[in-house]
């Protein structure tokens, strides 16, 4: 995939936006961005499910997101509640992502 000269910064945003600390005009001129641009919205993906996973594990409430995929749109703003329907992935994409996810907070909880 192509990546634009410009992705490396927004790809700099992706955990700040997760966070919440990303506002006013970056964090609008980077949700424009990640609807545009493909890797980008790949990589806010995966670390949107890596966050979620190690949230719910981090709470220990028992309670599971069902769908990591809407839980993004709705971040961005799109509110579609479907899985990915910027780039048109469907919920395997985003159940392979979870898992992988999940396998990673695993390695890590036996780690610490």
């Amino acid at each position: 995939m192509y990546m634009k000269k410009e992705c490396a910064m927004y790809q700099s945003m992706v955990e700040p936006f997760l966070e919440g600390k990303l506002s006013g005009s970056n964090r609008s001129d980077f949700i424009e961005h990640v609807k545009s641009c493909k890797v980008c919205h790949e990589e806010l993906e995966i670390y949107h499910v890596i966050y979620s996973v190690l949230d719910e594990l981090d709470t220990d409430s028992g309670k599971e997101t069902s769908n990591y995929m809407a839980s993004l749109e709705k971040k961005l703003g799109s509110g579609s509640g479907s899985d990915s329907v910027l780039f048109g992935m469907n919920a395997a994409y985003g159940f392979a992502i979870a898992g992988l996810a999940s396998i990673l907070a695993g390695v890590l909880l036996l780690l610490i």
